[in-house]
């Protein structure tokens, strides 16, 4: 079975009252089985990020694109870990340049200093 055989396999098990569309909880309980467990107010901006239809629920294209992004960034992030299980704020850095982020060097740094709370 191919990746996007097995995708749409899996997309059609998380999509379980047949809409063809996921909701957020929906993607957050199935993202949480693959040990991805983001916060629900993450997996909403996750969906407005690759929502091109606008209608605040995921559809299996849409749902491809979100699962390309996150290879993407799981193998920029992977390509630099050393097998420590973290990765220093240089590598942090280069792998969001990896992915295209256009970053301030100095103000990522200075961000990195400062603690803080996500959501």
């Amino acid at each position: 079975m191919d990746n996007a055989a097995v995708l749409r396999e899996w997309f059609q098990r998380v999509d379980s009252n047949g809409t063809g569309n996921i909701t957020a909880p929906q993607l957050k309980s199935a993202l949480a089985v693959g040990n991805l467990d983001f916060s629900i107010s993450i997996v909403q901006q996750m969906i407005r990020m690759y929502d091109f239809d606008r209608n605040g629920t995921m559809n299996f294209e849409e749902f491809l694109a979100l699962n390309k992004f996150l290879l993407k960034v799981q193998n920029a992030f992977a390509s630099l870990d050393r097998g420590c299980g973290f990765l220093s704020t240089d590598d942090v850095y280069e792998a969001l340049v990896k992915l295209g982020f256009s970053l301030d060097s100095p103000a990522f740094y200075t961000l990195c200093e400062q603690p803080f709370q996500l959501f």
